[in-house]
């Protein structure tokens, strides 16, 4: 499928993806496609290549092989900022904030890619950067109403307890509108109610933003209650894909992401999930 024939409702179409590391291969020849609106878990077991994926896919890593397509263009050595500006957001394993900076400083640095005003209008304080500082301003307050977090606007985001910072890091990147974004573990740390709350915030950016989702996770509760299709990578390459009943029932899945064929995803989910 070339970029100039991709479906209209395909926003991130990839082929190939190969990632090496001298001779260990990270990701192998890796297709996959996610469409608009759409929620999509990547999972597997550690090591099996999904940062990695994700990686390639938002410009920190340079693929050895195959292409990323992004709304029918090439994402080809694009850097990060740029993968940014054409609309991809995303969240980090390792919560990546400005600590000492307040909550609504760090949701503003995640809009730097959408401001117009030039370093002319900034140093002469011209009304038209004034009018965007003050849109910007309103704009972060609203994203960070959206996550609850409104309240400590103007607290430094060091001193939120880690569940409060994961919902932090998702204001920030839904402040550079993005059309695709990127969950890394959206979930990891979290306690069950928090976990319920992150789920809760998934569905409504997706439904009010209109964002296609991608999402790394361990927590099997969280794939299966959420996701659409879920993508299964083991070793760096597919393994499987399809609803989340599909790779729950899928033999190779089983033993592969659970290390064992005898117990089954959903038993997992009834054990309280899999980190």
């Amino acid at each position: 499928m070339t970029a100039s024939n991709a479906p209209s409702d395909v926003v991130l179409d990839v082929s190939g993806l190969t990632k090496r590391f001298g001779g260990l291969v990270a990701v192998d020849s890796v297709d996959f496609q996610v469409r608009r609106r759409q929620i999509v878990s990547l999972i597997g077991p550690n090591g099996a290549g999904k940062t990695t994926f994700f990686n390639m896919v938002a410009g920190q890593y340079e693929p050895s092989g195959g292409r990323v397509i992004f709304n029918g263009k090439s994402l080809h050595g694009l850097r990060p900022h740029q993968i940014t500006a054409r609309g991809i957001g995303r969240t980090f394993q390792n919560i990546r904030l400005f600590t000492n900076e307040t909550l609504l400083e760090n949701v503003l640095v995640g809009m730097h890619s959408r401001l117009k005003s030039g370093p002319i209008a900034s140093l002469l304080r011209l009304p038209s950067q004034r009018r965007e500082e003050d849109e910007a301003r309103e704009k972060g307050m609203a994203l960070l109403h959206l996550v609850n977090l409104d309240r400590f606007a103007n607290e430094a985001a060091g001193n939120l307890p880690y569940g409060m910072q994961r919902r932090l890091e998702m204001a920030r990147a839904l402040a550079s509108e993005p059309q695709l974004l990127l969950l890394d573990e959206p979930t990891a740390g979290m306690n069950p109610q928090e976990t319920v709350n992150m789920i809760s915030l998934i569905r409504r950016v997706r439904d009010e933003f209109g964002v296609a989702v991608l999402l790394i996770e361990h927590d099997m509760q969280v794939v299966m209650g959420l996701s659409e299709r879920v993508t299964v990578l083991n070793y760096g390459q597919k393994i499987a894909e399809g609803t989340p009943l599909d790779v729950q029932r899928n033999d190779n899945v089983i033993e592969a992401y659970l290390g064992r064929r005898h117990k089954r995803p959903e038993d997992e989910v009834a054990d309280g999930g899999t980190h």
